[in-house]
């Protein structure tokens, strides 16, 4: 007998409620904004960066689904990425995720979604590409951090 079989005859028997659902298939419900600590970025590379967010909203214990989208505006109408993860309970409910293919030296616009929770959109920049100009350069430091005696 073939897993399928298998299954629709517990289904028959009344044993598919019993079954545990995979992550891919649940669709997590929260009492509060899961993504109340918002979203962030960093590490850019030419081609990409390390977009990451954590789930605040008690999710339980298992693993839960998160998708996420790159979008070339701030609308999220022109998407150019997209790919899910799992926010795991051993991480504290923490994902990063590490799109690639994106063009060099260019803002980008990112969300998470969990469930119908849905992040706020955050604002990426991809680096440039080696060898090419730079444009201008800012940095900073904080201040009165070094005691010389």
């Amino acid at each position: 007998m073939d897993r399928r079989r298998f299954l629709e005859a517990l289904a028959a028997a009344g044993f598919s409620q019993a079954l545990p659902a995979r992550a891919a298939d649940r669709k997590p419900a929260f009492a509060a904004d899961p993504f109340a600590l918002g979203v962030a970025s960093g590490y850019p590379a030419p081609d990409g960066m390390v977009l990451w967010t954590r789930l605040v909203a008690d999710p339980g214990t298992a693993a839960v689904p998160v998708s996420w989208e790159v979008a070339s505006d701030d609308g999220m109408r022109s998407v150019v990425a997209r790919g899910a993860a799992d926010a795991d309970p051993a991480w504290g409910h923490s994902v990063h995720v590490e799109p690639r293919g994106l063009a060099a030296d260019r803002w980008y616009w990112f969300r998470f979604r969990a469930g119908d929770a849905l992040s706020p959109v955050g604002r990426t920049r991809t680096a440039p590409a080696p060898g090419s100009p730079v444009r201008s350069w800012r940095s900073s430091s904080p201040g009165g951090a070094t005691n010389w005696s």
